[in-house]
């Protein structure tokens, strides 16, 4: 087979995995091919994808996709993915569901994971509230977990961690931690480093996400930190207390003061 009928026949494959819905399929085809010819195929499907991502399910549009619309976005998020002009030009593209930014980006960008996480923790700590954009970057705290980055120390990742991730109550946070202990240590105290951003810090996440049983971020998981060992009383007297000299709201003093001030009756306190 020739070079042209090679490429031919990789990017029918390509096409036949769009049309189908079948992200993971199209992955394996992408995968392993150079990077010219990746965003070749890409150029390709581009009008199918855009016509597969601004369709309502259930649409039928032969020339785009066969049956009903249904499962196909993934693929066509890939497509917009090796569609870009690059790594940086990729991790601005939004949004990704979040099977396709956890999975399958670490499949056609293994080496650029760190270049995603900058851009998504900057996008955050820009537009925190900008939920579609948003969409998915959880992600990275996922890759961390898994050993594929290290774990996000960004300002916009350490407040995405607490107000974002898990997008509920304190417990959810708590879960959610503690099936990615890797943060714990790592990424969660920088929160007493960083300065929040109007829609999101440590104050607000507890205003909004107290659940009815009184379960948040200092009530709950703070607590269960230091109960289960994580966390010492010591260190998080002294984290704390750099928590006051970081340039903040009053809104944020008040919560760091409160949490110092809980110090005495919490487990392991100092």
């Amino acid at each position: 087979m020739s070079h042209p009928d090679h490429a031919r026949s990789i990017l029918e494959s390509a096409r036949s995995a769009l049309r189908d819905g079948r992200a993971h399929t199209l992955v394996e085809i992408l995968e392993t091919l150079p990077f010219a010819a990746r965003h070749r195929i890409g150029r390709s499907l581009t009008p199918s994808a855009r016509a597969i991502l601004s369709a309502p399910g259930g649409a039928e549009d032969p020339d785009h996709w066969n049956g009903e619309l249904d499962s196909h976005h993934d693929a066509a998020d890939v497509v917009r993915l090796i569609a870009a002009s690059g790594p940086a030009a990729a991790a601005k593209v939004n949004p990704l569901n979040l099977r396709v930014t956890r999975d399958m980006v670490p499949r056609l960008f293994p080496r650029d994971l760190p270049v995603f996480v900058e851009e998504w923790s900057a996008r955050f700590a820009r537009r925190p509230r900008a939920v579609d954009a948003n969409l998915g970057i959880e992600a990275m705290f996922d890759w961390a977990h898994r050993g594929l980055t290290p774990p996000p120390a960004q300002q916009g990742a350490v407040l995405a961690l607490i107000s974002s991730a898990p997008q509920s109550s304190g417990s959810h946070l708590l879960r959610y931690l503690e099936a990615r202990p890797v943060l714990i240590r790592t990424t969660l105290p920088l929160l007493f480093q960083v300065p929040g951003v109007k829609g999101a810090s440590a104050a607000q996440i507890d205003e909004t996400n107290t659940d009815r049983h009184g379960h948040g971020l200092r009530t709950l998981v703070i607590p269960a930190l230091l109960r289960q060992g994580h966390w010492s009383g010591e260190e998080l007297a002294l984290w704390c207390e750099d928590a006051l000299r970081v340039p903040r709201s009053e809104y944020e003093y008040r919560w760091f003061r409160a949490l110092r001030d809980d110090l005495a009756h919490l487990p392991g306190a100092p």
